[in-house]
C-alpha cells in the first residue's frame, strides 16, 4: 500500500498548444479532475502541476505548468501518470482495489476465516470480490468463490480489520 497509485497514461498530444490526451485508468475519467498534480513517477519525485483539465468522451485533456507544445507533450508519451492517494479525497469507507487485495476475508456471525480477497471486477450491476480459499481443487488450483458487494453479503470492509461477509448455504 504505498503513497502513489497509477491513474492513466497520457496517450498523445491533443492541440498544437501542449495540451496532453490522457487515457484514465479510473472508474471513470472525470475522477481525474479531483487531482491538481501528477507524477511521473511512484516516488512523487517529477510533478506535473495541472493548469486546466477537461474530461472528452473516455479520456481526459490537460495542460501541465511548463508544458507548452506539441514536441513536449510527445515526450511524455505513453507516460503512466501516478497519483497521491491522500489527495483523491476518498469517502469514509471507500478504498483503492489495491489496499484490498489481499484482506482476509471472514463470516460476519461466526468469525471463521475463509481465505483472501484475491480480485475485484464489475460485472455491470456491482462489484464482485473473489475470494481464493484455502481449499484446493481438482485441478490443483485455490477455490475461488465469487462473493457480490452488496448489503445482502457484504457487512463490513475495513484496511485494519478485513473484509466480513454474510453468505448463503453453499457458498464456501
Amino acid at each position: 500500500m504505498g503513497e502513489y497509485i497509477e491513474v492513466g497514461k497520457i496517450t498523445s498530444a491533443h492541440a498544437f498548444s501542449g495540451e496532453a490526451k490522457i487515457q484514465s485508468w479510473c472508474d471513470t475519467p472525470g475522477f481525474l479532475l479531483r487531482f491538481g498534480v501528477f507524477y511521473l513517477d511512484e516516488e512523487g519525485k517529477n510533478p506535473l502541476a495541472v493548469e486546466k483539465m477537461r474530461v472528452a468522451g473516455n479520456l481526459v485533456i490537460a495542460s501541465f505548468e511548463g508544458i507548452e507544445s506539441e514536441e513536449q507533450v510527445s515526450k511524455l508519451k505513453n507516460r503512466v501518470l501516478y497519483a497521491k492517494k491522500q489527495d483523491a479525497g476518498l469517502g469514509e469507507g471507500v478504498y483503492f482495489v489495491g489496499d484490498m487485495l489481499g484482506l482476509p476475508v471472514f463470516d460476519v456471525a461466526t468469525g471463521e476465516k475463509y481465505g483472501v480477497l484475491s480480485d475485484i471486477f464489475n460485472n455491470g450491476a456491482s462489484d464482485v470480490y473473489v475470494v481464493k480459499t484455502d481449499t484446493i481443487e481438482k485441478n490443483g488450483k485455490n477455490r475461488e468463490v465469487m462473493v457480490p458487494n452488496v448489503p445482502a453479503f457484504v457487512k463490513k470492509a475495513d484496511l485494519a480489520e478485513g473484509v466480513f461477509v454474510a453468505p448463503i448455504e453453499g457458498m464456501f
